[in-house]
């Protein structure tokens, strides 16, 4: 029985990484969604990591007003309810890299890549914005109204809706640290974490396929949209359990 104990002990401990001479697979959960990844060693200092990570689209709906040089014979609606959709869901190629052959702190370097679209944004009725399409016509070049988001103005296309969108980089470089080897040495099972940043540079913002810029609304209208399209990086904050099969 104390020998089975420790041939048990010994097979579930590996002291040799190599080029890729041993497998793991993990599932987390985070910032970034829910993670499924496999790793493998390179040397006893460097570990690849690569996975998905799909994250919910989360819907919010809510009411935008019109702005803009309104003239006094529209008698129309002066809001208009909205639809916002994510689409945060990555891929990622990283690589943990250790001070020492026994060390569980890592650096992480590498990179996510996703949809350069995380957000878009329409009119939830179809051709609701006939009318003031209409009225766009008729109005000279810079006295528009639309849609008031935060910063910007939305103007109807020639069915009467908005499709705007919030573009970030598709390839996004990634920097953080960590604890935990992705290739489980001692045991079987292990838990990670990591926590960095991905670089997805100065967001912007698109109506159709024109790239809008700020109208200085001063509006409390699209918080959100407003704060993401400040921020040039993403933070990661991940936890994982990751088991080593081979």
């Amino acid at each position: 029985m104390m020998g089975f104990s420790q041939l048990s002990a010994q097979e579930s401990a590996v002291d040799d990484h190599g080029i890729f001479n041993h497998l793991s697979v993990g599932v987390g959960v985070g910032l970034t969604g829910i993670s499924i990844e496999a790793a493998a060693p390179i040397t006893p200092y460097v570990t690849v990591r690569g996975g998905v990570n799909i994250f919910p689209q989360i819907k919010v709906k809510t009411d935008l007003d019109l702005d803009g040089e309104i003239p006094a014979s529209y008698n129309g609606p002066r809001s208009f309810e909205v639809e916002g959709k994510s689409s945060l869901t990555t891929g990622h190629l990283l690589f943990d890299v250790y001070p020492f052959k026994t060390s569980a702190f890592h650096v992480t370097a590498g990179a996510y890549l996703g949809s350069d679209k995380i957000i878009t944004l329409k009119n939830t009725k179809d051709g609701v914005l006939m009318d003031i399409n209409r009225l766009n016509a008729s109005l000279p070049d810079g006295q528009k109204i639309g849609l008031d988001l935060g910063d910007y103005l939305l103007t109807p296309d020639e069915r009467g809706n908005v499709d705007a969108t919030l573009k970030v980089a598709a390839f996004r470089p990634y920097l953080g640290v960590g604890f935990g080897r992705a290739v489980p040495a001692k045991h079987r099972f292990a838990f990670n974490f990591d926590m960095g940043v991905q670089f997805w540079g100065t967001p912007e913002v698109y109506l159709r396929d024109h790239k809008l810029t700020k109208a200085d609304t001063n509006s409390d209208t699209g918080e959100v949209l407003k704060y993401l399209s400040k921020a040039t990086v993403y933070p990661v904050l991940n936890f994982r359990i990751v088991g080593r099969i081979l």
